[in-house]
């Protein structure tokens, strides 16, 4: 057997830094760089996001947790001594969880801290990176041996490098993720940690670069926002029937409350998209104006995006000023000579 298959941290023996931390903090920094990367494209500068990924990464951490600790706690946590709710290394972050507050601080911030930005835009460059997030922050499912699929046969998974297949097999030993898991021999669990990074890194890129091009004219600030939230329940709503019933949060029988919650947050996601478009239309045709929370809602954000409109094209007519400067100074200097 591989010497990484029951190896999740260093020093080997007893763990300080677990691959689960490493994962899920390597995670969040790519999808801040990614998040800084879409920005600067956009005209921002690079370190944009950066303010506020030190507030909204503490916060999804937490919302992960709270998120995870309700959900287990008859099963895990009711009888434990009370610090093992703050034990995080030992795993036990729920996405749902982290999202929901990740991007709530995030969008909390840039609308108190950050004047004149418009909202919605700064959740479109930063809200799809998390799936790149995600996607990473999984492998350290992996070494934790969590987030498995139904007993299959290792032949059908013969394609799969051997560190991934011996980590997903354990003998007579019980798994790090699920004590009362034994695999017989031959077969593995599914990897669904690592299908379930697939799809998300797939749903990034359409995101990020289909969605647009397939709504055309009628794209909208927001969009990617909203349909980050589809995405991720069409993933869950997919994945979680395939689910090993032992690493599924609360009991063995919540299976079916993972799927509501999936097709809760496509429902949401939906709903969102949808309005979005719906309050947009009504401004346009002024037909928002008497309605004082949705009327009131549809002046701040165009002010937001008029403010921004504003000082790129002052920043513009400066650079503009810039140059005829240089190419007067060039003139100059050229006549001299």
């Amino acid at each position: 057997m591989n010497i990484l298959a029951y190896i999740n941290g260093i020093p080997a023996e007893n763990p300080v830094i677990t691959f689960y931390a490493l994962f899920i903090v390597g995670g969040a920094i790519v999808a801040l760089l990614l998040s800084n990367y879409r920005a600067k494209q956009d005209g921002y500068e690079f370190s944009f996001f950066n303010t506020i990924f030190l507030v909204a990464f503490p916060c999804g951490i937490i919302g992960a947790r709270i998120w995870y600790v309700v959900a287990q706690w008859s099963s895990e946590f009711a009888n434990a001594p009370w610090y093992h709710v703050f034990e995080i290394w030992q795993g036990g972050l729920a996405i749902q969880g982290g999202a929901i507050a990740g991007v709530l601080a995030g969008v909390l911030y840039v609308f108190f801290r950050r004047k004149g930005t418009p909202v919605l835009k700064c959740t479109d460059f930063a809200v799809p990176t998390i799936l790149v997030a995600q996607a990473i922050g999984r492998w350290g499912n992996f070494f934790n041996q969590e987030v498995f699929g139904q007993e299959v046969s290792l032949m059908g998974w013969s394609f799969l490098p051997s560190f991934i297949t011996n980590n997903m097999q354990n003998g007579t030993s019980g798994m790090i993720g699920a004590h009362n898991v034994i695999v017989g021999d031959g077969n593995i669990v599914a990897p669904l940690f690592l299908i379930e990074g697939i799809i998300n890194i797939a749903f990034f890129f359409l995101i990020t670069t289909g969605l647009e091009s397939l709504e055309g004219k009628h794209y909208k600030n927001g969009d990617s926002t909203f349909f980050y939230f589809i995405a991720y329940g069409i993933t869950r709503f997919v994945l979680e029937p395939m689910r090993n019933q032992h690493f599924i949060m609360g009991s063995s029988e919540d299976k079916q409350a993972s799927v509501s919650m999936a097709i809760a947050f496509i429902s949401i996601g939906l709903i969102l998209f949808v309005l979005n478009h719906l309050i947009r239309y009504l401004d346009d045709k002024k037909k928002l104006e008497n309605i004082p929370v949705l009327g009131s809602m549809s002046r701040y954000f165009k002010e937001r995006t008029d403010s921004i409109t504003q000082i790129k094209v002052k920043d513009e007519k400066m650079d503009e000023l810039d140059i005829e400067k240089l190419n007067k100074l060039k003139d100059d200097k050229d006549g001299k000579e």
